[in-house]
């Protein structure tokens, strides 16, 4: 599927494609005047160890001809993309050169992709209001960070995200208390054709604690709406 002649996509061009705006750098949002908020009081009853975020996409009409739509979500353990981090993208994949269809998830540090991983089906998007879901996990094991897809299911795709979409790396953070849903939805993204996607919503989200308690963020964030006459 990925030819090792093609080159590879910098972090830059990815996101410049993902967000859609010619000339676009990655977010760095604390240059913004953007800056996270500090989590005291989530810290004084324990850290938090694992992070999930249960995502929902509903088409409306795909083209497969034209590989669209294209969907990418960012995962990333602070408010930075200066660091690692990870992004997963839907019906196509980025690195090393473009692959049209499938899933993708990737591992960066700063400016440069560590690793990729993706699903067995390089179907593309065609069928109409498809609906897609699937949990983007982070968690700290040991003195690793580690990125999973999880309980992935589509009519394109079938099931994913039962171990084929995990990725690690060594790091020396032992929590994840500078986590925030907000960085996620900031840098997540329909990056090719949006009026074929009817709801882009990350609906809920979880965190572990390292005392073994979680507690579940209800509040959904409507990413993308379209509802054509």
């Amino acid at each position: 599927m990925l030819s090792s002649n093609q080159p590879v996509m910098t972090r830059r061009a990815a996101f410049r494609r993902l967000l859609g705006i010619a000339g676009c750098a990655p977010l760095a949002l604390t240059g913004l005047g953007v800056v996270p908020s500090i989590l005291g009081e989530e810290a004084a009853v324990g850290n938090t160890v694992r992070v999930e975020e249960d995502w929902y996409v509903k088409l409306g009409t795909p083209e497969p001809e034209a590989d669209s739509p294209q969907v990418s979500t960012v995962l990333a353990p602070s408010w930075t993309l200066w660091g690692k981090y990870a992004v997963f993208d839907m019906n196509c994949a980025t690195q090393p050169g473009f692959s049209s269809g499938g899933v993708q998830l990737q591992l960066w540090q700063d400016d440069a992709i560590i690793q990729t991983c993706s699903n067995v089906n390089w179907d593309s998007l065609h069928l109409v209001d498809e609906e897609i879901r699937y949990t983007s996990a982070m968690s700290i094991d040991g003195s690793n960070l580690v990125f999973e897809i999880l309980n992935g299911i589509s009519e394109t795709w079938g099931v994913f995200g039962n171990g084929e979409l995990k990725l690690q790396t060594e790091t020396w953070r032992n929590n994840l208390n500078w986590y925030d849903p907000n960085f996620t939805t900031w840098n997540s993204r329909i990056g090719f054709a949006s009026h074929r996607v009817r709801r882009f919503i990350l609906e809920r989200v979880r965190y572990y604690k390292s005392d073994g308690t979680f507690t579940v963020d209800e509040a959904p964030r409507v990413l993308h709406q379209y509802d054509p006459v």
